[in-house]
């Protein structure tokens, strides 16, 4: 944001060019937040309560699904103004940020959610 002429606040929208790395940083992001939903649906089907205080606000008032998505559309929206209004390289660098953290969530999820099914699996089978 910026002040213009008479004093206001307005936002600064730069055209921002779709880099290479742009692209790859957006597919890492996408790919990823679509992992982190089907995991945290598939975590919190199986009884998991979810760790992140936001969602699980959104989750208790909404629903599984709905909070979930609510959030992770908000979350989307916010990436996009930062992408728009940010510099081509400080968009790379929130992107990224914001690609590493994601990522590390649906990783997260899935190590939790494998060794849930691993322990469901000995207590079914017995072994």
């Amino acid at each position: 944001m910026s002040r213009d002429g008479s004093g206001r606040l307005s936002w600064v929208v730069q055209e921002q060019q779709l880099t290479n790395t742009h692209v790859g940083l957006w597919a890492v992001i996408l790919v990823s937040t679509v992992a982190d939903i089907i995991l945290t649906l598939a975590g919190l089907g199986v009884g998991l309560e979810e760790g992140n205080p936001v969602v699980s606000a959104a989750v208790a008032t909404f629903g599984a699904a709905a909070g979930l998505y609510l959030v992770k559309f908000l979350a989307m929206l916010w990436l996009v103004v930062g992408w728009v209004t940010l510099s081509e390289r400080n968009a790379s660098i929130f992107l990224a940020l914001f690609g590493t953290v994601t990522v590390a969530a649906s990783v997260h999820n899935y190590l939790v959610l494998f060794d849930v099914s691993i322990r469901l699996a000995v207590v079914v089978t017995g072994f």
